[in-house]
């Protein structure tokens, strides 16, 4: 008998639920968190202030209101992803969870296409925009392909389009803690937000994007032999 055999299936399927849910809820609160701070910031700006975070607030205060198009909605988007992954929503209030998803659809639209618009003059410059430009348009096109296969009952290509669309937009707040480190590291580093901001945004999309792939595949055995109700899933 070996190791694997003596491992209960309620253990294994509680590890995998934990490793799900653990970093989705901690990126959905850094989300919520920055959201709530950049709309603080745009309705406050008496900026005096000498933080390294000022000329931040400066330049959004800009176009304040295409950041506010983009943040609200983002807003939305981070606290509705966890009841749409909600396995128990899901089975007891079908209707409330169909509703949620048309919610984060529409929302996904008009954070996609106002990420568009916002990359034209980003703080980092050319890296940045590439990084934005790039995820923003595959966001978008995950969206599309997850309403594709709704539309046409195809359930698991539904589940992990509507995955591949979350990773994607939470790559935004895994970015944040990496920003945090450069500010952290600037006056080592010399680096300004000019600088680090592009890189940063790489950084954050490309491993949240490709945890995300990792989860989709990893589902796909998980739900080969367990119950399909142990997978968290976003249908």
């Amino acid at each position: 008998m070996d190791s694997e055999s003596l491992v209960s299936p309620a253990f294994r399927r509680t590890t995998h639920d934990r490793r799900f849910w653990v970093p989705l809820l901690l990126l959905c609160t850094i989300g919520a968190a920055a959201a709530v701070r950049r709309v603080i910031a745009l309705g406050a700006m008496a900026s005096s202030d000498a933080s390294p975070f000022a000329s931040l607030d400066l330049h959004f205060a800009g176009r304040a209101a295409l950041t506010l198009l983009h943040v609200i909605p983002s807003l939305v988007f981070v606290l509705l992803v966890p009841l749409q992954f909600a396995s128990g929503l899901r089975q007891t209030h079908p209707r409330l969870h169909r509703w949620t998803g048309r919610m984060l659809l529409a929302s996904s639209l008009v954070i996609g296409v106002s990420a568009l618009r916002l990359s034209a003059d980003p703080v980092g410059g050319l890296v940045e925009s590439s990084a934005t430009v790039s995820f923003s348009c595959l966001f978008l096109f995950s969206g599309a392909k997850a309403w594709w296969h709704i539309r046409h009952r195809r359930m698991v290509l539904h589940r992990e389009w509507a995955t591949r669309m979350v990773a994607i937009a939470l790559g935004v707040a895994t970015t944040r803690p990496i920003i945090g480190v450069f500010f952290a590291t600037s006056r080592l580093t010399g680096l300004t937000p000019h600088q680090f901001f592009g890189p940063a945004m790489w950084m954050g999309f490309v491993s949240t994007w490709l945890a995300g792939e990792v989860w989709i595949r990893a589902t796909r055995l998980h739900r080969s032999v367990a119950p399909a109700s142990s997978v968290p899933t976003a249908v």
